[in-house]
């Protein structure tokens, strides 16, 4: 089955590695971060676990920030890593941040609609985003949207390590 969260709350990549943690003890799972250098708490904590990550090397800046040469490494970092990811095959696939990498055209979609609609029965993978991408909707068992009502953001605290990343 596919778990699809998105929204603008806080939470989706830590309810996603919850799920990766609770699977693990029946699938043998692995993460793909997308827009991400893997270098996030939660990340070194499944790492030491030895759970596989998958994540862009030699940096990721904000999508407004990067070049042309940027946008084309990390699309190319992007569709091997999701190759790695559902070649071994893992039972257990966490996407996180591929609904944004798929809304920034950060990555092949068609690749990624071949591979999601082609799991097998024994295969779970979850999905995260900012934003509710009709390719994500309508593949997904689980859709689960996160809102947010309240965030220490909004009151000039800056991201804590632990707790925000």
């Amino acid at each position: 089955m596919i778990h699809y969260y998105y929204g603008n709350g806080a939470g989706k990549t830590t309810s996603a590695i919850g799920l990766t943690l609770r699977a693990a003890d029946v699938y043998d799972p692995c993460v793909v971060q997308f827009l991400k250098d893997g270098t996030s708490g939660e990340i070194s904590a499944l790492k030491k676990l030895g759970i596989p990550v998958f994540a862009v090397t030699g940096g990721v800046k904000f999508f407004r920030s990067m070049t042309d040469e940027d946008k084309a490494r990390i699309t190319a970092e992007h569709n091997e890593n999701l190759r790695r990811a559902f070649e071994k095959p893992y039972t257990f696939i966490m996407l996180d941040e591929l609904g944004d990498a798929a809304d920034l055209g950060l990555c092949d979609t068609d690749l990624v609609k071949s591979l999601l609609t082609s799991l097998p029965d024994t295969c779970e993978a979850v999905i995260t985003g900012h934003r509710p991408t009709e390719l994500f909707l309508d593949i997904a068992d689980y859709v689960t949207e996160f809102v947010c009502h309240e965030h220490p953001y909004k009151k000039g605290v800056a991201a804590r390590r632990g707790i925000e990343y």
